[in-house]
């Protein structure tokens, strides 16, 4: 496998008319004129809209010998992370995409920031080896701000906790996947370590994730 020469933006993306939903859907582009396959991920697939409405799928072109392969992402940060994955040795665009219906690209983000190897190795097609090889590969290659966005998501219960910083970065964990003690003991004890951290939140969560 390779990628075309001069990086991923050969099609960045591609809005038409959806001709066929699954995992392996067909667009209809330039006013029907033209219809493209794409390869998505189960997850992707079955948020795609009902056959006949419009859509927009962020891609990522690949060239073989037997040839083009173009597959689709209904959001950037799912296209990063699938390039992420295919970054690493071994790891091909079907598993990236195995891996992308297994979980969700924060939820990926996660796993691979705190070295969580178990988590990983449940993900369709990831032995205990290749889910090692991903955590040294990318475990420090996840943009800090990406694992901030996280925090977006909802968090339940109340941790109770005075700080608005540390709620933030309680926030950011539990939404990793941690429970809210797990989160709040992390981020108290990578404050002992180093106080200045408490000014750069991003850095903060990185240390946490660091200390479990």
């Amino acid at each position: 496998m390779a990628a075309l020469k001069g990086g991923y933006r050969v099609i960045a993306y591609l809005e038409g008319t959806l001709v066929s939903r699954g995992t392996e859907a067909v667009v209809a582009v330039g006013g029907g004129s033209l219809g493209l396959t794409l390869q998505l991920s189960a997850r992707a697939a079955e948020q795609l809209p009902p056959v006949g409405d419009p859509v927009r799928l962020w891609t990522h072109l690949v060239t073989r010998d037997d040839g083009w392969f173009l597959y689709g992402f209904l959001s950037t940060d799912e296209r990063t992370m699938f390039r992420l994955l295919i970054s690493v040795s071994g790891i091909g665009p079907k598993l990236a995409l195995g891996l992308l219906s297994g979980a969700s690209p924060g939820e990926l983000a996660g796993y691979l920031s705190r070295g969580d190897e178990l988590s990983l190795a449940k993900l369709p097609g990831i032995g205990r080896k290749s889910a090692a090889r991903l955590v040294v590969e990318l475990g420090q290659r996840i943009p800090a701000e990406w694992v901030m966005s996280v925090s977006s998501l909802s968090v339940p219960g109340s941790t109770g906790v005075a700080d608005p910083e540390l709620e933030k970065g309680v926030a950011v964990l539990t939404a990793m996947g941690l429970t809210i003690s797990q989160a709040e003991k992390a981020m108290l004890a990578a404050k002992a370590a180093d106080d200045h951290l408490k000014g750069d939140l991003q850095q903060w969560v990185r240390a946490a994730l660091r200390c479990l």
